[in-house]
């Protein structure tokens, strides 16, 4: 259906100004400092303001053309809410491993054929990334798997 305006782009701008706007606001609850000792709120306040610009950047021409009306993709919404849902409530009781496993698995179901053998080289190279990055490389303590009821 034809609209009169680009409202998937109004939308999606209208978004991304809003994300930026609250991410820049809640930046000032910390300390700025200065341009050659930056503070905790530099970095966050900056990327905000430019999520700003460049939601205004989708937003402003969008109004002044012709689009459709969107239309909502409920199973790709519903398949990554519930992989994160499932990721959270595994990584605490059974580790990183089979967290990050469940979460690919569940995304998978975002596409309407999800191909079995892509998902779980997906999977594998996902959990490994995982354990490098967050448990060997920045130190934090999520054991990669834990197998406690």
């Amino acid at each position: 259906m034809k609209a009169t305006r680009d409202f998937e782009d109004i939308i999606g701008g209208a978004l991304m100004i809003a994300g930026g706007t609250w991410f820049a606001l809640y930046s000032l609850n910390y300390n700025m400092g200065t341009l050659r000792r930056m503070g905790p709120a530099y970095f966050p306040l900056s990327i905000g303001v430019l999520v700003v610009a460049f939601g205004l950047i989708i937003l402003v021409p969008a109004l002044f053309r012709a689009g459709t009306l969107p239309r909502p993709e409920w199973r790709p919404f519903l398949a990554i809410c519930i992989a994160v849902l499932g990721f959270a409530l595994l990584v605490d009781r059974f580790g990183l491993i089979p967290a990050v496993l469940l979460l690919t698995a569940l995304a998978a179901f975002a596409e309407r054929n999800p191909s079995l053998r892509l998902t779980l080289v997906l999977a594998a190279s996902l959990a490994a990334i995982a354990v490098l990055v967050f448990t060997m490389g920045l130190g934090i303590p999520i054991p990669a798997y834990r197998w406690s009821l």
